[in-house]
Parts: structure tokens; C-alpha cells; sequence
């Protein structure tokens, strides 16, 4: 059966607050009393997007470790999280903390990035974007090193330590999920993408695919896991699907102008495309598609609800989905 997780809206309380008083009681009702109504409704994750400046939203680790005291036992992931925009020893720093804080409850989703933005981004934090790829990979090397107690002296192409320990580790070694986009099955993975799975992917979390192409994808997935001589059973088939629940015209206007708002450098979309970001429509139409990515080896589904209402779409995802 399929575990379901919720997406907290980080950035769209930003992006619907008038006010820092108007944010702050967003913040409380729709970040830190959303996680636990999601806990209570059977969701057995919540997830939190990141960026710095590019797309302005709460700080993910510091909103985690406060969801972590509202919450009980539900998982707490970065979806997906910009580790090469931080020095690798803060990110052990933070990580490690807020794993023990949650009792271990924290499953680690980073990524790269990519657009103008994005690369106006890392050049504002001094990091050339071009270098983005290899510098996570080689974060990620120092990272697992750092999670693991060692005292790490490291010299490498991007990052220098010299007996290096942040002195504790994670109550458990964070689960790392790696995100990709929608690709061509026919051409496979980006080498980096591909590697970065098979070296450090303990979850596979891509966005924007068809049902077929996931199951292709997943089948790539576990090949090149296997082939570094990972257990690639072990490995999580995750997915991370937009959806508006609702009358089909209302579901597409209200997903569209989430849109608008979220990537303004967007062109605004046709219906057609918009349909091609997710799953927009009645119940029976998003049970369907969720159906249909189980089928395709979708184990952990991360929904984020692309409408202004989180909480009336929380319950009608909840009424559908067989998430208790």
C-alpha cells in the first residue's frame, strides 16, 4: 500500500501574506498546526521545499525542528533541499540536530536546482552555479563522513577540513532521497543524476513524470543501484505529485494560478499544460492516478496541494486516499 506524505506550504504562505503579522498566523496555522492534522489523518510524512532567495520561504531545517515538537511519529523530509548553497559542515551541524531532536525521524531530499533564478541564486551566496552538481556530490561525501561520528580531514576539489567532527551524529543515518525531473526514458538519467543515485540514494523522488515513465525509471533505478552493489530493494520508489481536488474547470483555474504566483517567469499555462504538472480534477480522477503510479512501483507519494486552501484539500485527499 501506498505511504502518503504532505508537502507544508513554506512559500505559499509567503506568497499570500500581505503583512510579517498576516505571515506569522499563517505560519501557525498552516505550517505548524497543518503537520500534526496531517499526522492525525493517517499521512505518515511531511515534507518542507527550500531556497534562499530565489524562492523566498520559511527555512526548512529550523521549520522541521519545530514540527518535530508538534509531531509524534510522523517522518520529516526536505523536498527537496540545496545542500551546495551551505558549507558542508553547517549542513552536518543542522541535519544531525534536528535528526536527534526528532528521535530520528528526518529522511534527507537534496537537489541541485536549476533556472535563472537559481543561478542568480548561488551567484548572490557566492557559489558558481556551474559547479552546483559536483559540489553536492562531494558535500554529500563529507556529509556521510561528518554523520558518522569520524573526525574528517578532507581535501578535495571544493571543500577543505582538517580533523573535523561536529561530535555527535543523527539518532539514525538520514535516508537520502534524490529528486529528478522528467527526461526522455529513451535516453535514460543525466550521468550525474544516475550517479548521485547509485552512490548516495537511499530514496528516488522524481517530479513530472507519466505512470509509464516512472515504472521505466524505476526499472533503470534499481538497475544502476545494483550495479554500484547496492540493494536496490532497499531503495524507496518515491514521487512528489501536484494535485487540486475539486471540479475539473475550478481544479485546472485554481492549479494555474498557483503557477502564476509560485514561477513567474512562467508563461501562463494552457490547460493541457497544466494537466501535464499533476493531477487536477474529482476524487475519482486522483484516485485513479494514484492507482495507476502504484502500479508503476510507487511505494511513498509526496502530495502537494497547488491551491490556496491546504486544509479543505488535506481532508478531500484524506477522504479518497487509504491513508490510515
Amino acid at each position: 500500500m501506498v505511504r502518503f506524505g504532505y508537502l507544508l506550504p513554506t512559500r505559499g504562505i509567503v506568497l499570500t501574506s500581505e503583512s510579517t503579522s498576516t505571515l506569522t498566523a499563517k505560519t501557525r496555522a498552516d505550517v505548524l498546526e497543518m503537520a500534526p492534522l496531517a499526522e492525525a489523518l493517517g499521512f505518515e510524512s511531511v515534507w518542507v521545499g527550500d531556497s534562499v532567495l530565489a524562492k523566498p520561504r520559511l527555512e526548512p531545517l529550523s521549520t522541521l525542528a519545530a514540527v518535530a515538537t508538534r509531531t509524534e511519529a510522523v517522518d520529516l523530509g526536505t523536498a527537496v533541499y540545496l545542500p551546495a548553497l551551505r558549507d558542508p559542515v553547517h549542513v552536518a551541524h543542522q541535519t544531525a540536530t534536528l535528526d536527534q531532536l526528532s528521535g530520528g525521524r528526518f529522511s534527507f531530499g537534496i537537489g541541485v536546482g536549476i533556472g535563472p533564478d537559481v543561478a542568480a541564486e548561488y551567484g548572490n551566496l557566492g557559489v558558481p552555479y556551474e559547479e552546483r552538481g559536483p559540489r553536492t556530490d562531494e558535500l554529500l561525501e563529507v556529509l556521510t563522513s561528518l554523520w558518522a561520528g569520524e573526525s574528517v580531514t578532507h581535501d578535495g576539489r571544493f571543500y577543505e577540513l582538517e580533523d573535523a567532527s561536529i561530535g555527535f551524529g543523527p539518532a539514525r543515518e538520514p535516508p537520502i532521497y534524490v529528486p529528478s525531473a522528467a527526461f526522455d526514458p529513451d535516453e535514460g538519467f543525466p550521468a550525474p543524476i544516475r550517479d548521485r543515485m547509485a552512490t548516495h540514494g537511499d530514496g528516488w523522488l522524481p517530479i513530472g513524470l507519466s505512470p509509464e515513465t516512472y515504472a521505466s525509471g524505476l526499472a533503470s533505478v534499481r538497475e544502476f543501484v545494483a550495479d554500484a552493489g547496492r540493494d536496490p530493494d532497499a531503495v524507496d520508489p518515491a514521487l512528489y505529485l501536484d494535485v487540486v481536488i475539486g471540479e475539473p474547470d475550478r481544479a485546472i483555474q485554481e492549479a494555474r494560478e498557483f503557477y502564476d504566483r509560485y514561477y513567474p517567469s512562467w508563461d501562463t499555462l494552457t490547460d493541457e499544460e497544466v494537466r501535464s504538472h499533476g493531477v487536477f480534477g474529482p476524487p475519482s480522477r486522483v484516485a485513479a492516478a494514484i492507482e495507476d503510479y502504484e502500479a508503476a512501483g510507487a511505494e511513498t507519494v509526496v502530495v502537494r496541494f497547488t491551491a490556496t486552501d491546504q486544509r479543505a484539500q488535506l481532508r478531500r485527499f484524506a477522504d479518497l486516499a487509504p491513508v490510515d
